[in-house]
């Protein structure tokens, strides 16, 4: 129907038969002011009772039912201008509902927008000579030339050239970030100076931008367990105010009272005022890097008491480096080659420190490794028997790994061959900027317990983190064991946030209440997180605490003053002070006031 699908031109043309049928009252032209509020009534009406007839088909008494049977109704009894007027304001009402869901839902397509369409596909790192292609085309491997000003395609590493580029819309900080030649960079964000030669390692859907996108629009059709509670009390409430309205007219004999009735119990701010809060807040939430996987998600944070984090990779940058190395047996060339083969097998940070350390091609070939979860790695290098890990691996083996020459306050990584321990390296990683800052502000917002969990030995756990001020430190610690800790937090009556970033914390992120995952994470974590920090800094955690805040305060205020509005309304009605158009007029201006209350939440702090 032309006028269900042209909802902005069919208010306009409202308007104006609204302001023609005034001229006719003020010119004694009552023809003319009862033909064009008929007019008014049919263009408007028409929609709402195909709407009200649409819903009935799936047994739900709607809001549009409950106007199209007082404006019907009204038509009948000859009061053309209650009719009119209630189809307008109720038109108006529903064409600002639409324009500010848009207006909502704005910072997701812009983010859609941004996506790049086409990339410069050359053939070497030293190629200058480009072919421009769709994005489509784009293939894992294939190199990229970025030029300043132009977005970068894919997410891939730099591998020749140098330049700044700006990351907002993926981590949400506008300060450029330096990229040099193995450098990682994310598609959608902007070369701001220099020029870059990208590999391609994801496309498409896959890039990070692609799948911020999708959790984002996945998040935003969400809802909250407020939202499902309101969408079921609409379910009863709706037909509560029509049973009321056959009621009071059987009893009053008041056609008008009943018809009024029907109009001032429409809900229709209780049901727009949470979308709005709920959309609002997690189309801003994106825009300063924090993905929130539904807006139920926003609403456990603000019940939190107690955050749990993990250490490599979380709070500190996990980037480690290898410092001091004791060799304990055998020759140290042979063993550090032994160790950097097994390494190479391994996509472990501690994996990528032990290689810059060794910085040689030269290795075994392996054979047989086996990963063995939250210790290390088991293989046959060069027909030996091989254990990379920590101490509890070796132990577990038999294999005794005491020496005076190593710190008791680092993390090692220990090389054992054929049951003998060869080698030892001590690593160390630096805790990321804003660290100690954020958990103070943290602890700003609420008295949070805080508690640090890590496979680290416990001094050097302890070590690390001395200056942030854990409540409790726990190392040496498997992934189960991370899980068994939330769980018994979670039976001694605490809601616990897990923070981590690896594989390996996918248990403990399952399991939390709220799983959050840094951005720089991998996609196991991301996947089980249900907030993503996507800049991977500490210092969005109270952020992202204070906006879920902020949201769910919002709410909760948009409820309330729908509930509220419809008090007023019905004291007023029955009180004489409130009539059909005037009531509308209320009903309609608290839509709006929600409304406005929403967008709120999409201004940027």
């Amino acid at each position: 129907m032309f006028f269900a699908k042209h909802k902005k031109e069919s208010v306009v043309l409202m308007t104006a038969l609204l302001i023609i049928a005034y001229i006719g009252r003020f010119t004694n032209l009552i023809w003319l002011f009862d033909v064009s509020m008929i007019a008014i009534a049919i263009i408007g009406g028409l929609p709402l009772v195909f709407r009200a007839v649409g819903a009935l088909k799936f047994k739900i008494i709607s809001i549009e039912l409950l106007v199209s049977i007082a404006v019907i109704s009204a038509l009948a009894i000859g009061e053309y201008s209650e009719a009119g007027i209630v189809v307008w304001l109720f038109s108006v009402g529903d064409l600002l509902e639409e324009i500010t869901l848009k207006k909502t839902r704005k910072s997701i397509q812009d983010l859609v927008d941004m996506a790049p369409k086409t990339a410069l596909k050359i053939e070497s790192p030293s190629d200058r000579s480009f072919e421009e292609v769709d994005i489509d085309e784009i293939e894992k491997g294939d190199y990229l030339l970025v030029k300043t000003g132009s977005q970068i395609p894919v997410d891939g590493q730099v591998v020749a050239g140098n330049g700044h580029v700006d990351q907002a819309s993926i981590t949400g900080e506008s300060k450029p970030s330096h990229k040099e030649i193995g450098s990682s960079v994310f598609a959608g964000t902007i070369l701001s100076s220099g020029t870059l030669v990208v590999q391609a390692e994801k496309v498409g859907e896959d890039t990070t931008f692609g799948r911020l996108i999708e959790l984002v629009e996945e998040a935003q059709d969400s809802q909250t367990k407020t939202q499902r509670f309101i969408d079921r009390f609409s379910q009863y409430y709706t037909p509560l105010v029509l049973l009321l309205s056959i009621i009071v007219g059987l009893i009053t004999k008041d056609l008008r009272l009943a018809i009024t009735i029907l109009v001032l119990g429409c809900p229709g701010a209780l049901v727009i005022g949470v979308p709005i809060s709920t959309v609002a807040g997690i189309g801003s939430a994106a825009k300063r890097g924090m993905i929130a996987k539904g807006s139920a998600a926003l609403d456990e944070l603000t019940k939190i008491d107690t955050f749990v984090f993990d250490k490599t990779g979380t709070l500190t940058t996990g980037q480690p480096s290898v410092g001091k190395v004791v060799n304990v047996n055998g020759d140290q060339n042979e063993n550090l080659k032994i160790l950097a083969s097994i390494e190479h097998e391994s996509n472990h940070p501690l994996a990528k420190a032990i290689l810059d350390y060794w910085q040689k091609d030269d290795v075994y070939p392996v054979s047989d490794s086996q990963i063995i979860d939250g210790r290390g790695i088991q293989a046959v290098v060069n027909q030996h028997s091989v254990l990379v890990g920590n101490e509890r691996l070796l132990n577990e083996a038999g294999i005794e790994t005491t020496t005076d020459q190593l710190s008791k306050t680092s993390s090692h990584v220990l090389l054992a061959v054929d049951h003998e321990l060869r080698l030892a390296l001590e690593v160390s990683d630096q805790l990321r900027p804003g660290a100690k800052a954020a958990l103070d502000n943290l602890r700003k917002i609420k008295d949070y317990r805080l508690i640090l969990l890590s496979g680290d030995n416990q001094a050097a756990a302890e070590n690390m983190v001395a200056d942030l001020n854990f409540n409790e430190v726990r190392g040496d610690l498997l992934p189960v064991d991370k899980a068994a800790v939330i769980k018994q937090l979670q039976s001694d009556g605490h809601q616990v946030a897990f923070v981590g970033d690896g594989i390996n914390d996918s248990p403990a992120l399952s399991v939390a209440d709220l799983g959050i995952a840094v951005g720089s994470g991998t996609e196991a974590a991301i996947d089980v997180a249900d907030i993503i920090l996507v800049n991977s800094s500490p210092a969005q955690l109270p952020i992202a605490v204070r906006h879920a805040q902020k949201t769910m305060r919002n709410m909760y205020e948009n409820i309330a003053i729908a509930l509220l509005t419809v008090l007023l309304l019905f004291i007023g009605l029955f009180t004489g002070y409130i009539y059909m158009a005037s009531g509308m007029l209320v009903h309609e201006l608290s839509i709006l006031i929600v409304i406005l209350n929403g967008m709120r939440l999409i201004r940027r702090n």
